[in-house]
């Protein structure tokens, strides 16, 4: 009897082994490392719509609108890990090498890619960072209007969005976290929540209507990034295009943002979407850098096939 219980315990014990050792699946949700090229590139099956990505590791999803004559389009992004919020830059930090941001999506085949600050417009006034990298620091003389200090984006270890309003050196170094990305143009349009209404002239004509395009966060890594058409656009009268007060307003207008920045604008701005222009395909001028949502999904291999015993047997 003492024997039988025994071997009782024993297959039960191996019963519940089987039931908790992996089945042999290496589907993953990876960290993508700072160094890398690119990400992961999007799944085929992932596009749901001409609208809509999902993996286990990031959704994506397309809207538009309306405000003042002017289309709007808008993507809200939520991922998995911070590593899956990158940067790519054309060439080296130093040399002038620019491409379509057409040419960048195809480098890093990203779920979604906009246009970054086209750091070279810089003049050395403001903060670049890439990918965990500082390449410039702020500029703390003030010469002259085109010289002020500019609103700097850092983007942290966390994926977490924080503005610096007009920043200094100081400002940067009193920073207290894990800086990834520094990004130098701007203006904040809602910093900490509070919706932004004193946008002096940084030379990017606040008063002009143009083209805009920028990056909000509205949760831990979940973002909202949204660009407007202009008069690249269409041969309209009168012409579209949003001031930054009007692009305030319409970026305002979306619930829940913590914290959104302006990047470049005018002929620069752009959106991809499925190796597709989200807005139209007007003038498009090259640009430094991009910033861009990858997928950080491995799923599992695909099983070998096995021949068919019967099929292959001698007659």
């Amino acid at each position: 009897m003492k024997t039988l219980i025994r071997v009782l315990a024993i297959l039960l014990m191996l019963c519940c082994i089987l039931v908790l050792v992996p089945s042999g699946s290496f589907a993953e949700i990876v960290t993508i490392p700072l160094n890398a090229d690119k990400g992961i590139a999007p799944y085929p099956e992932g596009y749901l719509s001409s609208t809509e990505y999902e993996d286990p590791s990031i959704h994506v999803t397309i809207g538009t609108g309306k405000i003042y004559r002017t289309n709007y389009w808008y993507a809200r992004v939520k991922i998995a890990n911070a590593s899956q919020l990158r940067t790519h830059m054309a060439g080296s930090f130093t040399k002038k090498d620019e491409r379509t941001i057409a040419s960048h999506a195809s480098k890093v085949k990203p779920v979604l890619c906009i246009d970054g600050d086209n750091f070279p417009e810089r003049d050395g006034v403001g903060f670049v960072a890439r990918q965990g990298v500082v390449y410039l620091m702020a500029n703390d003389r003030v010469e002259s209007r085109s010289k002020r200090r500019l609103d700097v984006l850092i983007i942290d270890d966390q994926g977490d969005l924080h503005i610096l309003k007009q920043a200094s050196n100081a400002d940067i170094e009193g920073f207290e976290g894990t800086i990834v990305q520094g990004f130098s143009f701007g203006p904040g349009l809602i910093i900490d929540g509070a919706v932004q209404d004193d946008f002096v002239d940084m030379g990017n004509a606040p008063l002009k209507e143009a083209r805009r395009a920028c990056i909000a966060q509205t949760g831990p890594l979940e973002y909202l990034c949204i660009i407007c058409e202009g008069p690249e656009d269409r041969s309209v009268k009168p012409k579209v295009g949003l001031t930054i007060p009007q692009f305030t307003e319409l970026v305002s207008s979306f619930e829940g943002i913590q914290n959104a920045y302006m990047l470049d604008g005018g002929s620069a701005a752009g959106m991809i979407f499925r190796d597709q222009k989200v807005n139209p395909n007007g003038k498009s001028r090259p640009l430094k850098d991009i910033l861009y949502f990858a997928s950080a999904y491995v799923p599992d291999p695909e099983p070998e096939e096995t021949a068919d015993p019967e099929a292959t047997a001698a007659p």
